[in-house]
């Protein structure tokens, strides 16, 4: 049977947004392909967000087995097999792509749906026309979701030298000795979190004054703070000004500290974790008529359309909010309205990223959604906040927690919740109570009358709201 080479949609990558937006296609009555250049499920299930976890687990449990006398039980041995931890990891991303070849769970789900595929490069060759190998398929709507490459800075010697991206980090076949990870975003601190629970001497090198500088700056410094307590020498406010290939398995980091103190990290491995870049080289936009903003991203509107009327964007590739979570919501746009134009129908829909909660996997977790507290001062000169200690909650304390914040930030006056910002245990589980409170445009006393559960962690956000006042 001759393989069909002209659909309604066509979808470029298979990641979040992009199988978000086969899925939404394909309600909308359209008939879809999806276009993938290596395994089916994007970055962030098979190299990324899955398999970081499952290793980042491992190492929770393994700094569990050195606290457990604080729990009155005797570990007299703890070991490390690191091929076993890898294991492990390669487990959990087979339960969660299928396995396979391209992965078998994304080849049912694509089959249940009756949508084709191609695996392969595609690159336009008119604004309605993609070429995949030899072959060559027509749409009526498309739909970009490539995502994005690691962003490589130029730092002087760093053809020189054997570094490693976030890539090989998390599927490395023997621990390092040593590590120095250039850049403290949420993916250098999660692998500095990784490495020094296992014993590698991490050196982690942030050029801003914090590490997670995007979040609250409470929240910022007691992240650093978590991170030196499992041996992570944190260096902010460094300038890289050379990378030195020893030779002989080292490699030297020369960075400039303030007060122009130079110093010198001898560290056995390298790991660039600077931001990422839109995938769009090989996409051949200037022939599909779509346009780039000044950083190289795909220009989209509220309804993930591109320049092009009939192209639509989604996901990393468009610079918005780099999430897995905010991917597949835009991609569910992008996927809707391409087969909404396709179908000829004018009303399309709207993305709505008022409310995004934001989670980084270090120990304790941060979490964090909406307004921060200097941001809220900015716009209203004073700020309704609340704070606790989770060290006072009777689960921590049955836990026996070491660390912990909750913060949340108001509107001074309608005192309606406009941030949550934490540092603690479930982290990551707690702040979707602050962001449905937000998204209800509901004030931060729904948090402070409500009946949480004892002893549990959310007493803490109730806790944080009872003691809130304007500052």
């Amino acid at each position: 049977m001759k393989k069909q080479n002209t659909f309604d949609v066509i979808v470029i990558g298979s990641g979040a947004a992009g199988f978000s937006a086969v899925e939404a296609a394909v309600q909308q009555g359209a008939s879809v392909c999806l276009i993938e250049k290596s395994r089916l499920g994007g970055e962030c299930p098979n190299d990324a967000c899955v398999p970081s976890k499952a290793l980042l687990k491992s190492a929770a449990v393994y700094r569990q087995i050195a606290r457990s006398k604080e729990y009155g039980i005797e570990a007299s041995v703890r070991s490390l097999d690191w091929t076993s931890v890898m294991k492990y990891r390669d487990q959990v991303v087979k339960t969660v792509t299928g396995g396979g070849d391209i992965g078998d769970r994304y080849l049912e789900i694509l089959k249940t749906l009756n949508v084709s595929h191609r695996i392969g490069t595609a690159t336009f060759v008119d604004d309605q026309t993609i070429e995949v190998g030899e072959e060559r398929l027509t749409a009526k709507g498309f739909v970009l979701a490539t995502g994005t490459t690691d962003f490589i800075p130029p730092i002087t010697g760093i053809e020189e030298i054997p570094y490693w991206g976030w890539r090989e980090a998390l599927r490395a076949t023997k621990q390092p000795k040593s590590m120095a990870i250039i850049g403290a975003g949420p993916v250098g601190c999660e692998i500095a979190t990784l490495y020094a629970s296992f014993g590698t001497r991490v050196v982690l090198v942030q050029t801003l004054p914090f590490v997670l500088d995007r979040e609250d700056v409470e929240i910022s410094r007691r992240a650093a703070e978590a991170l030196r307590h499992i041996g992570v020498d944190v260096v902010t406010e460094a300038k890289i000004t050379e990378l030195v290939n020893g030779r002989v398995g080292v490699i030297g980091v020369k960075v400039m500290t303030p007060g122009q103190v130079e110093q010198m990290f001898a560290v056995e491995r390298v790991v660039i974790a600077t931001g990422k870049r839109a995938n769009v080289q090989e996409l051949g936009l200037d022939t599909a008529g779509v346009d780039l903003d000044t950083h190289g991203n795909i220009k989209t509107n509220a309804k993930q359309r591109t320049s092009a009327p009939h192209i639509f964007s989604a996901g990393d590739v468009d610079g918005g909010l780099m999430f897995t979570h905010t991917a597949h919501h835009e991609g569910w746009i992008a996927g809707g309205n391409a087969a909404l134009f396709a179908k000829k129908k004018q009303k399309l829909l709207s993305a709505n990223e008022h409310v995004v909660p934001r989670v980084t996997f270090i120990d304790p977790e941060v979490a964090s959604v909406g307004a921060t507290e200097a941001e809220v001062r900015k716009l209203y000169g004073k700020v309704l906040m609340g704070q606790y200690e989770i060290l006072q909650l009777g689960r921590a304390v049955t836990d026996h927690a070491q660390s912990g914040l909750i913060k949340l930030v108001a509107h001074p006056k309608t005192r309606k919740l406009l941030g949550a910002h934490l540092i603690c245990p479930h982290a990551g589980e707690l702040i979707h109570e602050a962001a449905l409170v937000i998204s209800l445009n509901a004030t931060i006393d729904t948090i402070a009358n409500m009946i949480h559960a004892y002893p549990t962690y959310a007493e803490g956000m109730k806790a944080a709201a009872s003691v809130a006042v304007v500052s």
